[in-house]
């Protein structure tokens, strides 16, 4: 009996030692490089990173944030969301600074003011929309603009659902008469099953190498003008408060957000990111659920 359970006893521990091993692989490789920063200012992608799986801004965060925006550090939300879907994480948050929105693509100041805006021509665009729509009909296509979100059936599952989680409403029409006014139009988000999306995916990188086409999710897929990226926001953003990416910090967790983390001194993929995108940053932080964003502050500030 007493063989039995100090073999018992040595198992758990043995179990133990892994699990504790494996939860400090992350903390390792933030604590391992990060010393005490100089870091000015702060820029997150919302879904996946500052949100948790309840779609919640964690309170111990989000205090965070506003004391460090009290010292005149800025937090700036960086999203591929148009921008009353990402007003509306700002207005919960309560922090008061300019936002990135389609991934780069719009800009827009403390006051709601346009700093930089990059867009599509409309006639490329319903061109590219028509395409997809012959190949992969089943595919759901969102047309943005400025704050227009455009589709074809509003009573599509996948764009109910993307109503539910951005707290937008969809308009529906032809996107050639909705942005005829503007002639360009910011965003495509074609959403569907992710062997569609890739399909799609390929079949876009072949025919618009021109174009930024990226996955947000394996059902997700993001065009837009070939000048956006998240990073457009990060230098704009720089220079607009006077310091240098070698002062900033910025979190994220998909292929999108890549460009963004390497573009800055301090850049943390969430340990819930995909690996690739893991590899590719600089630094790793806790997961959206550990609240990753509040733990790489900690260590850096």
């Amino acid at each position: 009996m007493k063989q039995k359970y100090k073999e018992q006893e040595s198992v758990k521990k043995e179990i133990t030692e892994q699990e504790n091993t494996k939860k400090s692989k992350t903390e390792q490789r933030v604590e391992k490089y990060l010393e005490k920063a100089d870091c000015r200012i702060f820029f997150s992608d919302i879904d996946g990173t500052l949100l948790d799986s309840r779609s919640q801004v964690p309170p111990e965060t989000r205090q965070k944030i506003l004391e460090l925006e009290r010292q005149g550090i800025p937090f700036v939300l960086v999203s591929a969301r148009m921008p009353s879907g990402v007003l509306s994480i700002q207005n919960a948050l309560g922090n008061r600074s300019p936002i990135v929105c389609y991934s780069g693509g719009l800009i827009l100041d403390e006051e709601g003011n346009q700093m930089y805006s990059c867009q599509m021509d409309l006639e490329q665009a319903a061109q590219l929309k028509d395409i997809v729509k012959e190949v992969y009909p089943d595919i759901c296509c969102n047309t943005y603009g400025m704050d227009l979100w455009v589709v074809d059936d509003d009573k599509n599952p996948w764009v109910v659902g993307e109503e539910t989680i951005t707290k937008g409403k969809a308009a529906v029409g032809d996107i050639r008469e909705m942005f005829a006014a503007e002639g360009k139009i910011h965003k495509f988000l074609f959403m569907g099953d992710p062997k569609d999306i890739a399909g799609a995916l390929q079949m876009l990188h072949e025919r618009y190498p021109e174009l930024t086409i990226q996955r947000s999710k394996d059902n997700y897929l993001e065009v837009m003008n070939g000048a956006v990226k998240k990073s457009v926001g990060v230098h704009v953003l720089c220079r607009h408060y006077g310091v240098s990416e070698e002062q900033a910090a910025a979190f994220g967790d998909g292929e999108n957000d890549v460009d963004m983390l390497r573009a800055v001194k301090y850049g943390f993929a969430m340990a819930n990111a995909p690996e690739s995108v893991r590899q590719q940053a600089k630094f790793v932080t806790l997961s959206n659920d550990e609240q990753g964003i509040l733990y790489a502050m900690q260590q850096i500030l």
